[in-house]
């Protein structure tokens, strides 16, 4: 029974990711924590490979789009670190049964979000938490504080019912009231942002096809945008932001894709985010070294006045998207991955673009997922943020929708407003609140304006981004320190 719950446990976990389950997270590891209860560790390791196992299963479904195979490898990978929390006895009477699962939470998904490979730090409790009461405390402590806090008050939960412990309700109503008692950052300082979401049907049989109709759909998005603003339908905006590989033709060598943005923005005076795949060489004007050879991933400031000027490149390509990882091993097996035939070139400079003396941060695609390369951004100057995205791979899963709710959860961690940019959907304009003013539906051609707030205060998380960590590996050593001594 015990297997089995641990099972269904982590269905309830992984259904929690859906709009308003949030307490679902909750139930979920309280169940978690009653089925490890004093517990042997050879059980407790049974017990949380099945729950990590199928929570994963379910959350990274999408993945499965790319085979079966990268399917489960995604779900070993993610599940993997979960097995230290099956190491960690669990005696829901000790007073360290609060805190040291929840740090030990902490933990392991720091190590998620940074092994292997860089890490894919997806489905994170936290993002779980998004229309519940615990979210702001994300604009504290991150990502790190909001996992955790699930994982106390399920604790707590479990010390209610089984020793009608008060001190439980206690610690959660601490919890509710802190996170209730964070402000949101205001500004009179505003900004007008548009998106362009162009679509990218399957046009023809080749590549070569397929790339031209995406670029000629953001053209075509764009042009329209561009009317709209001249017959006074949608506000001029400061920017107008292309989702990444809104132009897979390489647009900084001479030939179609650079002739059509040159001649849009011969058009307009407001400032176009290419988002695109570039080959060519140089140093860029911040620092920026492309001369190492390999496509690079970026968003490119692109005006009439300077044509391509300041450039972001993509600093966390994708492991087996954008690079594959021990290539001459791995490609003598699996055919497949001659579809990956170059490794991207990661960049190393921040991306902050200014824009009319207006900061704007870039970030790309899976990097949202990624909170340290967004607080970088914010710690670079970034009063707003873009995300160029292109999930039209992933289209009608449940990916694009998780990668979406990402980025409102780092909205509110940061305290700054969003653009989304998506090839396919979901774009979307997102406040510095988390509130989505508004967005897409997938596999539209559609644009998204809006004026948001530029904040230039730094959240707490963002001045301290490793505070939970640092107390979490001490409330560990403290709790282990403290059962030795009782063994002894």
């Amino acid at each position: 029974m015990r297997y089995l719950f641990s099972i269904a446990t982590g269905a309830v976990v992984a259904w929690s990711f859906y709009p308003n389950h949030w307490w679902a997270a909750i139930l979920g590891m309280a169940i978690l924590l009653a089925s490890l209860d004093s517990q042997p560790r050879r059980t407790r390791l049974k017990i949380t490979a099945l729950f990590a196992l199928t929570y994963f299963g379910f959350h990274v479904q999408w993945v499965s789009a790319l085979g079966a195979d990268a399917w489960l490898a995604l779900i070993l990978i993610c599940a993997l670190p979960w097995l230290i929390f099956g190491l960690q006895n669990i005696d829901s009477k000790s007073n360290w049964f609060y805190f040291q699962p929840a740090a030990l939470v902490v933990v392991l998904e720091v190590i998620r979000a940074n092994w292997p490979w860089g890490g894919l730090p997806w489905g994170l409790l936290a993002y779980s938490q998004l229309d519940g009461p615990l979210v702001k405390l994300s604009t504290l402590g991150g990502q790190a504080i909001v996992s955790g806090v699930v994982v106390v008050c399920a604790a707590a939960l479990i010390k209610l019912i089984k020793y009608r412990n008060l001190t439980a309700v206690l610690l959660v109503a601490i919890c509710i009231l802190t996170a209730r008692s964070v402000d949101v950052f205001h500004s009179s300082d505003t900004v007008t942002l548009s998106a362009v979401q162009g679509n990218v049907p399957r046009v023809g049989n080749t590549l070569s096809v397929q790339r031209a109709a995406v670029l000629n759909n953001h053209v075509a998005g764009t042009e329209k945008l561009l009317s709209d603003i001249r017959l006074g339908v949608t506000p001029s905006p400061d920017l107008i932001v292309w989702p990444e590989s809104g132009t897979d033709l390489d647009p900084l060598i001479p030939g179609i894709a650079a002739d059509e943005i040159n001649r849009l923005s011969a058009s307009t005076e407001i400032p176009i985010l290419i988002g695109g795949t570039t080959f060519s060489g140089g140093t860029l004007s911040n620092g920026e070294d492309l001369t190492a050879v390999g496509p690079r991933n970026v968003g490119i400031l692109w005006s009439a006045e300077s044509g391509p000027g300041e450039m972001y490149v993509k600093r966390h390509p994708l492991p087996f998207g954008e690079y594959l990882p021990m290539r001459d091993f791995l490609a003598r097996y699996i055919k497949r991955f001659d579809q990956i035939p170059n490794d991207f070139v990661a960049g190393n400079k921040v991306g902050v673009f200014n824009v009319g003396n207006k900061k704007i941060g870039d970030v790309i695609c899976f990097e949202i997922a990624n909170a340290n390369l967004v607080f970088d951004t914010v710690a670079a100057g970034a009063q707003v943020m873009v995300v160029q995205t292109n999930n039209s791979t992933f289209g009608n899963s449940t990916q694009p929708g998780q990668q979406f709710a990402i980025t409102r959860f780092r909205a509110i961690e940061s305290q700054r407003a969003f653009l989304v940019a998506s090839t396919s959907g979901i774009s979307g304009l997102i406040r510095n609140d988390g509130e989505v003013l508004s967005k897409t539906a997938q596999f539209e051609s559609a644009t998204v304006s809006g004026e948001v707030e530029l904040i230039s205060e730094k959240t707490f998380v963002n001045r301290y981004p490793h505070w939970v960590l640092i107390v979490s590996i001490i409330v560990l050593a403290l709790g282990y320190r403290s059962s030795r001594g009782k063994s002894a």
